[in-house]
C-alpha cells in the first residue's frame, strides 16, 4: 500500500466499518510514537459513530499535553490488504490547524504486523512461515 510523504508526515489511508456502514479515511499519519490509533470525530460521524455513555474514556499523553478520547469498537478495519475485524480504535478531537484525519498508531501497526518500506514509501504486512 502507497505512503504519502506530506509536509514531513507519513501518511496512508485506512478503511473502517461500524455497524455495516464503511468509510475510507485518508490523511492518517503513520506515528510510530503513538501507542494508539486515533481517528477525527468529524470524519466517523458520517458513518453514525459517536460518543455513547458504555464507551471507554482514553486519556493519551504527549508533546501537546493531555487529550482525553473514546475507544470505540469497529466491525472491520483495513489498512492495505491487512483486514482485522472487531478491532477498538480511539476517537477524538484534532487541532484544527492540522489537515489530518487522525494517527495510525503502534496498536494497529503491531496488530497488522506492518513494515513500513521507507525507501519504496510503501506499507505492507510481514510474510510469516
Amino acid at each position: 500500500m502507497k505512503i504519502d510523504y506530506i509536509n514531513g508526515l507519513l501518511q496512508t489511508s485506512i478503511t473502517i466499518t461500524y455497524k455495516g456502514k464503511s468509510i475510507v479515511i485518508d490523511k492518517l499519519v503513520i506515528d510510530t510514537g503513538a501507542s494508539h490509533s486515533l481517528l477525527s470525530a468529524d470524519i466517523v460521524s458520517l458513518i453514525d459513530v459517536f460518543f455513547e455513555n458504555s464507551d471507554e474514556i482514553v486519556n493519551s499523553y504527549g508533546i501537546g499535553g493531555e487529550e482525553s478520547s473514546y475507544r470505540k469498537m469497529f466491525q472491520r478495519v483495513q489498512l492495505g490488504d491487512f483486514e482485522i475485524l472487531n478491532f477498538k480504535l480511539d476517537i477524538g478531537a484534532l487541532h484544527e490547524h492540522l489537515d489530518i484525519h487522525g494517527l495510525i498508531g503502534l496498536d494497529l501497526l503491531i496488530a497488522a504486523n506492518m513494515i513500513i518500506d521507507l525507501n519504496k514509501l510503501a506499507i505492507y504486512p510481514a510474510i510469516i512461515n
